[in-house]
């Protein structure tokens, strides 16, 4: 199992491209792989024939783990027992019902169900001495097997079991990264509200007078470069008892996938002008909608930005994506009545949740960020400058 990025660990063999027993040249793509997210292609590393498979289309093993053999052409493998396995029959039953050869040859000889054993062997595995437990306890005579078949029977009628199914390496990803975020990151979260009609104004004029169409991400993303450079603790993290500041500003902009969530990331966005900023996070939104990015394109970001205005979301408390100390989560626009001056007018307003880490940010540091990002979005014709 190759590693392809820093913080790689394991990866998941998602397809093989070839058979065993077939030929491939050096370069040749020949098995399918995703990890962290994203999906990468394999290529044979030498001339030969695929000679063995050995970690199966679905299965997951660590950095470095061996998941085939290439053989030269008439090359006889000697294979050890930890890769030889068990038969095929015995195979496909242990995917079922974990239990050591003595358990199911003492248990086929006393026609007794492995399904009905609780194993205490590792990982649950069924052992002998679990199956001679069953056995002493059947003599005793708690409940005939049929009897015990037919309660199972009316339970599994009056109760329809819930499906199982493994995650898959993207969702398996979210789910660690969001635990650990939730748990050693002591979240809070303030809420604005701003009046965007004058960006609003702003984006119809710029996609009316050029080809290229800008999104309100965009606009608030070069709000964010401004208002960070202005509060540049938010692009900041922590690192055991060290505070790391970052000096650029990499960010990332969350987006939402079939299957769940990637978070690209454009990196040195302080450098960029507002229409290097849209292009770049057009380019790299459609490379995560067609699984296309690389491991350095979701890495090393410093803040990151989650917009679900387009899901009619009025407020939601957005989770921080580590090792970053703050995330930005845009909600829907709205014409509502406001009071300026004494006098009630429509005016588009929209809310900004701000997620911050309190070990490295306080409360007003974190609204003084979100006051000076109302400012530039309330007036945004400055960020043109």
């Amino acid at each position: 199992m190759p590693k392809l990025g820093l913080t790689m660990t394991e990866g998941r063999v998602d397809r093989w491209l070839k058979r065993e027993g077939e030929k491939v040249k050096k370069g040749e793509e020949i098995v399918e792989i995703s990890t962290d997210k994203i999906t990468n292609v394999v290529e044979a590393p030498a001339d030969g024939i695929l000679a063995k498979i050995l970690v199966q289309e679905g299965e997951t093993v660590p950095v470095a783990a061996p998941i085939g053999i290439i053989a030269q052409e008439g090359e006889k493998l000697e294979l050890g027992s930890e890769v030889k396995g068990e038969t095929k029959g015995e195979e496909k039953e242990e995917k079922f019902i974990k239990a050591t050869p003595v358990a199911k040859r003492l248990a086929k000889e006393h026609n007794i169900d492995l399904s009905l054993i609780t194993g205490t062997g590792p990982g649950g595995r069924i052992t002998e001495e679990d199956v001679k437990r069953y056995i002493s306890e059947k003599q005793i005579g708690t409940l005939p097997e049929k009897t015990e078949k037919e309660i199972a029977l009316r339970e599994e009628q009056i109760l329809k079991k819930a499906e199982r199914v493994p995650m898959d390496t993207m969702r398996r990803t979210i789910s660690q990264r969001m635990k650990k975020s939730w748990t050693e990151i002591p979240h809070v979260t303030e809420n604005i509200k701003v009046d965007v009609t004058e960006l609003v104004n702003l984006r119809e004029n710029l996609n009316k007078s050029g080809e290229h169409k800008f999104t309100y991400t965009d606009l608030i993303a070069k709000a964010c470069v401004i208002a960070l450079k202005k509060n540049p603790v938010l692009n900041w993290s922590i690192e055991g008892d060290e505070i790391i500041k970052n000096p650029n500003i990499n960010l990332g902009i969350a987006v939402a996938l079939e299957d769940g969530l990637i978070v690209p990331v454009v990196k040195n966005a302080e450098n960029k002008s507002l229409l290097e900023l849209s292009k770049e996070i057009k380019e790299l939104s459609e490379k995560a909608r067609e699984n296309k990015l690389t491991p350095d394109e979701i890495t090393g970001g410093t803040f990151t930005i989650t917009n679900l205005g387009m899901y009619e979301i009025d407020s939601f408390t957005p989770i921080i994506n580590p090792p970053e100390s703050a995330i930005l989560g845009v909600n829907k626009i709205y014409k509502e009545p406001v009071v300026i001056e004494d006098n009630i007018v429509i005016r588009h307003t929209m809310k900004l949740s701000l997620s911050f880490d309190h070990r490295l940010i306080d409360g007003a540091t974190a609204a003084k960020f979100l006051l000076d990002l109302k400012k530039i979005l309330e007036n945004p014709v400055s960020m043109l400058i």
